[in-house]
């Protein structure tokens, strides 16, 4: 439990949801301009010091920034607590405010008042919720349940989704609150399904229409949408933002499909869609409840998987919604395949033509974003058959010009010039005329700089250094890294590791701290880390400027490889350092001539550590 500045403990589950609402990127960027990423990360002139050089980055996969030239890093909470010159407490309410979030307190009525109206409408919407879904099951949803079977969707998967019917009547949901005593105008006004007539009187804003609840992320119902059944526009209606609910923070399905056993979500454009992959089988389906992809939808689906598949329309509006929806969730870290509907089909109609079997198999051929965003650019450049070489090059060319990665440049570059039948070099030249294009603004110089700053950042270099007593190794920082990124990796090692596998001193401390933490199941992630090396320095620099460092490249260096397998090894590394350097220690002693008991005991000792070393490297 944390504490609050009148000493009433915050509850860590809030103190977890104050962070997860409040994402370190969106909460610096009112504080700092930051440029696009270096890898996946942004930049920008740290605020704490003065500097024309960019020290200054935010890692959005881990929630933490990082200054690499005046040491301050952390989470979000201890951003603000710096830039703010505030407690932990006056920081942790800062950032509840900015996420509407009211923190506890002993004497807080209206607090107490809102969690009570808050509950009074999430009980509304349960009822409301059951009738509708009462009325589809009844008399009246005689033709809803028409227009459910012939899109082929079963009697249990609409019960799954708790779908329902709103009745062509004025005030039947009305008058179904009035028989359960909910008449309260207050609630009723904030509710989203009925409005005050100009008599005074309520009537229904949901009328002859299939409705979908749509639920949190824990099951909570927090809004309706509803599909007309006649030609009343507009084809969809989604119920306003509420105390409960705003727009672009949740994710329709997503209760239902976070229990997938697969490790992706599937991104679809519409209620249907989502409803009808579920039905297939294909049970990681969500849908961003017909708004442009948000950043705060994309952080929500960065908690539950790092895999996202994007599944919009053929049509022209569908590719234009996944372009702009790629931008948003590769800048949050995570890895997007995306999947192109043939026959200009949406997946719902796809499904009825040809089997959720044909469709299981299109998802397994969903496209790397490089592909699809060519594959746009191809058929841009394609008009009645017409296919415009130069218009598509120039396309092409500028957006490989965009990729980091130089081994994927290279290699598109000799897709592309298949495509327009060049050679792969001439394409290259283009892709690189493009790069090296001189910055036009101060950003783009911000980003160059702190780019070079990172990717010319060599652990080896800074680790192996022979200039201080407190010395430490490139696997050591690796390691804890890895394992602040992913705590449960320690319970996976065969061999567990030891204070003694690391560098004596400063990292033994660490080293020491960590594993208390761990041990008595305390929170510990990257910025805990940071703060364990806090003041400690090896090889004459900042410690927590070797973790930050790692952190950062953790991905780039050992992307496709088992954590556990990579953990193993980088453990193995350590120990294998640490019997060397006993070796060296006991070569010195067994070749002092003035000490002969001392020397051969070291000879024996020699025997030992390099049958251990052979052991090791056997492994």
């Amino acid at each position: 439990m944390s504490s609050a500045g009148n000493n009433r403990p915050i509850p860590d589950e809030l103190v977890e949801e104050i962070k997860a609402k409040n994402d370190i990127v969106a909460v610096v960027e009112q504080y700092v301009r930051l440029d696009k990423r270096s890898g996946s990360n942004y930049f920008g002139l740290c605020p704490f010091h003065n500097e024309d050089t960019p020290s200054f980055s935010v890692a959005p996969n881990k929630q933490i920034f990082y200054c690499f030239g005046c040491h301050k890093g952390g989470n979000v909470i201890q951003f603000v607590r710096e830039l703010e010159k505030c407690t932990w407490p006056q920081a942790l309410k800062i950032l509840a405010d900015r996420a509407s979030i009211k923190l506890p307190e002993s004497d807080d009525e209206a607090y107490r008042e809102k969690l009570e109206f808050n509950s009074r409408i999430s009980t509304l919407y349960l009822e409301a919720a059951r009738y509708y879904y009462r009325q589809l099951t009844g008399p009246a949803g005689q033709n809803a349940r028409a227009y459910l079977k012939n899109r082929a969707i079963s009697d249990s998967t609409a019960k799954k989704f708790g779908l329902g019917f709103a009745p062509d009547e004025w005030d039947g949901l009305v008058k179904h609150f009035a028989q359960l005593n909910i008449t309260d105008p207050v609630l009723l006004d904030k509710s989203g399904l009925c409005k005050r007539g100009n008599k005074g009187g309520y009537y229904d804003i949901f009328r002859n229409r299939l409705m979908f609840p749509i639920f949190d992320a824990m099951g909570k119902i927090v809004a309706f949408g509803g599909r007309n059944l006649d030609q009343a526009l507009p084809k969809y209606m989604n119920s306003p933002e509420t105390p409960i609910y705003t727009k672009g923070r949740h994710l329709y399905g997503l209760n239902i499909a976070k229990s997938s056993n697969e490790k992706r979500l599937i991104l679809v454009e519409g209620y249907m869609d989502t409803i009808a992959m579920h039905q297939a089988g294909v049970d990681y389906a969500v849908a961003a409840l017909g708004t442009a992809m948000t950043e705060a939808q994309a952080n929500l689906l960065r908690k539950y998987t790092e895999n996202v598949i994007v599944c919009f329309d053929a049509d022209a509006a569908g590719q234009t919604a996944a372009l702009k929806s790629l931008d948003i969730l590769t800048s949050r870290g995570l890895k997007v395949l995306v999947l192109q509907m043939p026959d200009g089909k949406d997946p719902d109609e796809f499904i009825k033509k040809h089997g959720a079997e044909r469709f299981r198999a299109l998802v397994d051929q969903a496209l790397p974003v490089i592909d699809f965003k060519i594959e746009v650019a191809r058929r841009t450049s394609t008009h009645q058959d017409q296919f415009n070489i130069l218009s598509f090059q120039d396309l092409a060319c500028t957006i490989l010009a965009q990729e980091d990665n130089a081994i994927v440049r290279e290699l598109y570059a000799g897709k592309i010039g298949t495509m327009i039948h060049t050679s792969a070099e001439s394409v290259m030249r283009e892709i690189d005329r493009r790069r090296t294009v001189q910055p036009t603004n101060k950003t783009d110089t911000l980003h160059q700089q702190l780019s070079d700053r990172l990717n010319h950042t060599d652990l080896d270099a800074q680790t192996n250094s022979q200039t201080a007593n407190d010395l430490a190794i490139r696997e050591e920082i690796y390691f804890l890294s890895l394992l602040a990124d992913q705590p449960s990796l320690l319970a996976l090692l065969k061999d567990q590791p030891g204070i003694d596998d690391f560098s004596p001193g400063a990292m033994q401390q660490v080293a020491g701290r960590v594993f208390k933490l761990l041990s008595e199941q305390k929170a510990f992630d990257t910025s805990i880390l940071m703060n364990c090396a806090e003041a400690l320095m090896v090889n004459e620099r900042m410690l927590s400027d070797l973790f930050a460092t790692a952190s950062l490249k953790l991905e780039g260096n050992f992307s496709g490889q088992e954590p556990a397998n990579t953990a193993t090894e980088l453990l193995r590394e350590m120990r294998l350092n640490h019997l060397r350097r006993q070796l060296r220690e006991a070569q010195a002693l067994a070749e002092d001539l003035s000490q002969p008991e001392k020397a051969a005991l070291a000879r024996q000792r020699l025997l030992d550590l390099n049958l251990h070393i052979k052991q090791l490297r056997q492994r």
